[in-house]
């Protein structure tokens, strides 16, 4: 480990912890995963993955080993029963703990575990704006969303420094999970050791008081904010909050203590570190602006019956002939919106085909079907499906288990495949 990282270290450390740290960072890092609960109950993964064990604060996680279980590679994971996240990152969306009445900026948001996670809290209701400033991580972002058939979260890619003026007092709840110098990764990726440096440090601190500046300007009054990092620099963690506290009215929420948690002497948020916690480096602190919160999401209510009904009132957007929706209305200003909430499907003179997006965000429609290993296998290759029994045409809903996977088309006997070409999979466990 370079010497100048222990060195820095030592700012708010004492020896014995850093020595208990660095001897962690010696040891194999941790995999964890967050259930979707609309598809899948904890009974059901239990007995799939028998040796998983449960994330020992939030209920709905688990951490397990990817050694003996591939989830990654799980029809499970196609299926959007769950989302694989580093075991401390998932207690920033937890901690922050959205309602269906929130509406939500994830400002540094791909490749979206906190925005989903935030998602599963609010039960697919209320409003997410998920960003990053990176174009091509958006559509990695875009992907597990899908996947995990979220409805309440329009992905963007807009550099905030340059428009939130536009939102000023508009977010109840803000994640800012900011870029930073990846000490918390070192376990992760040998790589960020050596990519590392006290200079890193610095440049990252100087960007992320800027970025809690902008977003604590678009907190609403009463609203609350989670910062975190994957850093384990004092000054890109605490010294970031008391910049902030220099000069505006915030007010730090503490964090119930834990035993799992490291407290600094200043008492701003807690560290997660691998010595204590099963899980990578991560740096969490929850922010309040003062007042009482008052929420402005409207539930969009016009019935189009057109439509499948679990969708029927949802606000719908005509995006060159595809269709989005969304439960809420809302009004954007200046966004460059790559995703308006739910991809519905795209518009032909014979109809709508209905999107991959959609089936996942279902649990059922008028016409579908449950194939078997081998069909879900050939059709996950991207093949066509041949049924006997089904006398209907046009879109069907492919299921295994009971679960949705994507939606198609049928004529006769014939599933026609229209699984995303970049989704397909050569092998996939069972």
């Amino acid at each position: 480990m370079k010497q100048e990282f222990i060195s820095h270290l030592r700012s708010y450390l004492s020896e014995n912890d850093i020595n208990s740290l660095l001897d962690s960072l010696k040891e194999k890092n941790v995999n964890g995963l967050i259930l979707n609960k609309e598809k899948m109950d904890e009974e059901t993964l239990l007995s799939l993955f028998p040796n998983i064990k449960k994330h020992p604060i939030v209920p709905y996680a688990y951490i397990f080993d990817k050694d003996e279980y591939q989830l990654g590679k799980s029809i499970y994971h196609e299926l959007g029963c769950f989302y694989i996240q580093e075991p401390s990152a998932i207690l920033v969306s937890y901690l922050l703990n959205p309602n269906e009445n929130d509406t939500v900026l994830d400002l540094c948001a791909a490749p979206g575990g906190k925005t989903i996670g935030a998602s599963l809290l609010m039960d697919n209701k209320g409003l997410i704006i998920s960003n990053d400033l990176a174009r091509d991580r958006t559509f990695i972002l875009q992907e597990n969303v899908q996947r995990m058939g979220r409805s309440n979260i329009v992905i963007t890619n807009n550099d905030f420094v340059n428009i939130y003026q536009h939102y000023l007092n508009y977010f109840t709840k803000i994640i800012l999970d900011a870029p930073c110098s990846g000490s918390g990764m070192f376990r992760k990726e040998d790589k960020m050791v050596d990519d590392w440096s006290l200079n890193k440090v610095y440049k990252f601190s100087l960007t992320q008081c800027q970025l809690i500046d902008i977003c604590y300007e678009m907190l609403a009054i009463g609203g609350t904010m989670v910062y975190s990092t994957c850093s384990y620099s004092y000054e890109e963690d605490e010294m970031v909050i008391k910049h902030l506290l220099e000069h505006t009215n915030a007010e730090i929420i503490p964090i119930p203590s834990r035993e799992q948690y490291y407290e600094s002497k200043d008492h701003l948020g807690i560290h997660l570190f691998p010595h204590l916690f099963s899980g990578e480096g991560h740096y969490i602190c929850l922010i309040k602006k003062p007042g009482e919160v008052k929420y402005h999401n409207k539930v969009a209510t016009y019935k189009n019956k057109e439509l499948p009904k679990d969708i029927s009132a949802f606000d719908i957007k005509n995006f060159n002939n595809v269709l989005f929706g969304l439960p809420t209305l809302f009004t954007y200003k200046k966004l460059n919106i790559i995703q308006y909430g739910l991809k519905i499907g795209e518009i032909f003179s014979k109809g709508t085909n209905y999107d991959y997006h959609l089936s996942h965000y279902l649990s059922s429609f008028v016409n579908e079907v449950d194939l078997n290993k081998e069909e879900i296998t050939k059709y996950l290759k991207g093949e066509e499906i041949i049924i006997n029994g089904n006398k209907n045409k046009g879109n069907i809903l492919i299921k295994y288990q009971g679960i949705p996977l994507d939606f198609s088309k049928i004529n006769g006997n014939i599933i026609k495949n229209h699984y995303p070409k970049k989704l397909r999979k050569k092998e996939i466990l069972f």
